[in-house]
């Protein structure tokens, strides 16, 4: 992995609590595959001092770099861009979401370590006729890059996002999505799952509604990001229960031979790549 320094060059707002850096940088070298993740420690920042003492004290630790999704498509040497959610969830409160997004001004330098990660696209188009991107949230952020890349590279697979969100205020790159599914109708095809808004939520029969006559599970991969924290479920008789996350739901776990929803539409963990937090 490489050390560079970057400036931000444009802050888009995404969400209402999130936005999407845009980093120049300044001319070095810096390749990788679009799906991949950099890395930003949050002691380069001196406004964080006085609040990264205090959180390190409470945890008795030192406070790690963060790892941030490349949402960027790879197609522009000069350019890598970031898109972060604010995080308020966890024992101790985040430092760094919080400040890269109501914070960091255009203009601003920092230094990022990268790139890393199998979550990915390969090197050149794999033998296969699809890709399911199965996302949740903020979870888009990679998989938005993986699209444009294939799709601008002229990759002849087909594409089928799934992407779930509690409402449409919630969506990323909202206005990406019809500009890119006007200019390529034979290879993109997506689907908001808003839960709050429809009620809906992304099941088996939906996915395999969408796949049919688009993608074939059995000989296709699925791209799935999202966050893995365990749900906490109420059931009818009032008890609560604790659900697998968004990716060990849908990609099961390989080491302990735990199956996940995909094994019912045909994917195979050899054909499944997952990114989660």
């Amino acid at each position: 992995m490489a050390d560079v320094v970057v400036t931000v060059a444009e802050i888009r707002r995404e969400t209402d609590d999130a936005v999407t850096l845009r980093l120049d940088l300044g001319g070095a070298a810096f390749p990788y595959r679009p799906g991949q993740y950099i890395e930003i420690d949050p002691h380069q920042f001196p406004e964080l001092a006085g609040e990264i003492a205090t959180l390190e004290a409470a945890k008795g630790m030192p406070e790690s770099p963060r790892g941030f999704s490349l949402s960027s498509d790879a197609l522009e040497p000069g350019f890598l861009e970031i898109s972060i959610k604010e995080d308020r969830k966890g024992a101790y409160p985040p430092l760094l979401t919080p400040f890269l997004v109501r914070r960091v001004k255009a203009g601003q330098k920092l230094a990022l370590t990268g790139p890393a990660g199998r979550y990915g696209l390969p090197e050149s188009p794999p033998a296969v006729a699809g890709f399911l991107h199965l996302c949740a949230g903020s979870g888009v952020a990679p998989n938005r890059g993986m699209i444009r890349h294939a799709l601008a590279r002229g990759w002849p697979q087909r594409h089928l996002l799934v992407l779930q969100n509690r409402t449409a205020a919630d969506v990323f790159f909202a206005a990406e999505w019809p500009a890119l599914l006007e200019r390529h109708a034979d290879r993109l095809r997506v689907r908001h799952v808003l839960s709050v808004t429809s009620g809906e939520h992304v099941s088996v029969e939906l996915l395999r509604g969408e796949m049919k006559g688009w993608l074939d599970g059995a000989a296709d991969l699925a791209l799935v990001c999202g966050p893995n924290r365990p749900r906490e479920s109420v059931g009818p008789d009032g008890a609560k229960t604790k659900q697998p996350g968004f990716c060990e739901q849908w990609c099961g776990h390989p080491r302990r031979k735990l199956p996940g929803l995909l094994d019912q539409l045909g994917f195979t963990p050899d054909r499944i790549l997952t990114e989660m937090w």
